[in-house]
């Protein structure tokens, strides 16, 4: 009775690792990772366009590169699109939007979002 009294009275305590507290105490629990992120490429201006941010055009796949237009005239070129995209566009009737988000002055090159 003796050993076998202890030790069915005594208070059951379970260790564990409190897994929450591990992960709430990593070093990214601030840091926001976005699921999907806008598809940005460079464009450069064809010709001397007058370009300014917040600008939309119509851009289409001609030969190997993507061709902006404003109305029926060219304005900017996307030179080496990616296979995804030129698939994604492919599958929207070769017909994307663009919108101009940034501009370099100095070099002339564009930061294209394609919807």
């Amino acid at each position: 009775m003796g050993a076998d009294f202890k030790e069915k009275t005594k208070r059951t305590f379970e260790k564990c690792w409190d897994k929450a507290a591990l992960a709430a105490n990593t070093p990214d629990l601030f840091s926001r990772t976005a699921d999907r992120a806008p598809s940005r490429f460079e464009a450069e201006a064809i010709s001397g366009a007058s370009i300014a941010v917040g600008d939309s055009f119509s851009v289409r796949m001609e030969g190997n590169e993507l061709v902006g237009r404003r109305g029926t005239s060219p304005v900017i070129r996307l030179s080496n699109p990616s296979q995804t995209l030129v698939s994604s566009i492919a599958q929207g009737c070769n017909i994307a939007r663009a919108d101009i988000v940034a501009s370099d002055p100095i070099s002339g090159i564009f930061e294209v979002t394609i919807h």
